[in-house]
């Protein structure tokens, strides 16, 4: 047998440090932005705050650093990871769209795990079954489904989108080295009500095992985390939100989308260290040391731009496609989704994902964030789809009106909605209802 040498070209990402700060830039709201910069400007000596910036051609131009190329910013659509460290005030929601940019590189599989991510109640449990899933996103592949469901079961906090605690303790256990695992399991299982009675006698004679044993299996458990988002930002924390995006309508009613300028000072490259760099007399090590921090202030204010164009960007596209909830009054949303978007911006879903992130959008309606304009849409007969948001709005009139003494059963719901064309499932309904905060009928007496 001849064995000859091939050679194989491979392209690989390159992720440089300014790529991952443009994609960090992107998840930041409008306050942490903010800090970030005056974080920037005490670290950088060539960064300084101005309110007459040279343009990024311009400063590029008098820099004349041949490295730094504008086309670089399109880069940004391809990388899928980020290296943002987690903050005590980031929601678990965003910290796991992070990992799922990391880990997973396949648009239908980011597809699924942004639907279930974003379908996770304030625990950190998903309620919806896999079937489920398959149902809602109409992909007819369920080993496919489960195999994504588990990947983000095992990301960091472990144990989330699982059913319930026992099903995130037994995850948590499965990937522990201890040789107590086995028997943990099997409390978890079957025998938990026996530690929380601490019948540990009775326990070890029904498992057959010591009391030592059941000790350390408890000691085991008890170092484990049964509520997966007990770190993280609650969902209906009470927290000052300041807008991103400032929506306007002009004197001639025509619509003005800016951008939030407060607290964010215009930026420019250092006069004095841009002379001091063309000075003949400059050592190599000084023009070094200077050069760097140019090429670092420079990818920073590119990416404060880039961020201000997309989110402007992502803006426009909403102002369009949701005309009418502008214009009217009956909050009537169309069907929006993160694809349309992003096929309408050529953008990658996952750049529209962390950029509409914990952000706001300041409107003649009011204050709303970004995510509430994206609604799935839902099957009508005869007059194509609406949004579930608009279904959620008249699932919640039908409860304020209903007879109090003879609540609306979710069979009675799915019946009103049938009878106007719109085909929901009972689980879906009894979604929406949870997802708003209303109990089941016998809870509505």
């Amino acid at each position: 047998m001849n064995l000859s040498t091939v050679k194989i070209q491979v392209q690989k990402q390159i992720f440089t440090a300014s790529l991952e700060k443009s994609i960090a830039m992107l998840i930041l709201p409008h306050s942490e932005l903010a800090n970030s910069i005056e974080e920037e400007l005490q670290n950088n000596p060539l960064l300084e705050a101005d309110s007459e910036t040279s343009s990024l051609d311009q400063i590029s131009a008098i820099i004349n650093l041949p490295n730094i190329n504008r086309s670089n910013i399109s880069k940004v659509e391809k990388i899928e990871n980020e290296s943002s460290s987690i903050s005590s005030m980031m929601s678990l929601e965003d910290h796991l769209f992070q990992q799922l940019f990391w880990e997973i590189s396949d648009p239908l599989k980011r597809h699924i795990g942004n639907f279930i991510i974003g379908n996770l109640d304030k625990d950190g449990f998903l309620e919806l079954t896999c079937e489920e899933i398959v149902e809602e996103l109409k992909i007819n592949d369920i080993a496919l489904i489960k195999e994504v469901l588990n990947t983000i079961q095992h990301f960091d906090p472990m144990g989330v989108a699982t059913k319930d605690f026992r099903e995130c303790l037994i995850v948590q256990l499965q990937s522990n080295q201890s040789p107590y695992c086995k028997l943990a399991i099997r409390i978890v299982e079957e025998f938990l009500e026996y530690l929380g009675d601490k019948r540990f006698s009775a326990l070890s004679k029904k498992l057959g095992v010591s009391l030592e044993d059941i000790s350390q299996a408890e000691i085991l458990i008890a170092s484990l985390e049964p509520k997966p988002s007990r770190n993280y930002r609650p969902h209906e924390m009470n927290i000052y939100v300041e807008p991103d995006i400032y929506l306007r309508k002009n004197e001639v009613g025509e619509y003005i989308i800016e951008t939030n300028k407060n607290g964010i000072p215009a930026l420019r490259i250092s006069q004095t260290y841009r002379h001091l760099l063309n000075q003949p007399n400059t050592s190599n090590e000084d023009r070094q040391f200077i050069t760097e921090k140019i090429t670092h202030a420079l990818n920073y204010i590119k990416s404060i731009h880039l961020r201000g164009d997309t989110l402007t960007a992502i803006a426009r596209y909403i102002l369009n496609r949701q005309k009418g909830f502008f214009e009217n009054e009956n909050n009537s949303l169309v069907p929006m989704t993160l694809k349309d978007i992003a096929e309408h911006l050529q953008r990658n879903e996952s750049t529209i994902s962390r950029a509409i992130s914990n952000k706001y959008m300041d409107t003649p309606q009011g204050l709303f964030s970004f995510k509430f304009f994206f609604t799935n849409k839902v099957s009508q007969q005869h007059l194509g789809d609406i949004s579930a948001h608009c279904v959620k709005n008249e699932l919640t009139q039908l409860i304020e009106e209903e007879n109090k003494e003879s609540p609306l059963s979710d069979q009675d719901i799915q019946d009103h909605f049938n009878a106007k064309g719109i085909h929901l499932a009972r689980r879906t309904i009894a979604k929406y209802r949870q997802s708003l905060h209303i109990p089941a009928s016998h809870l509505r007496k």
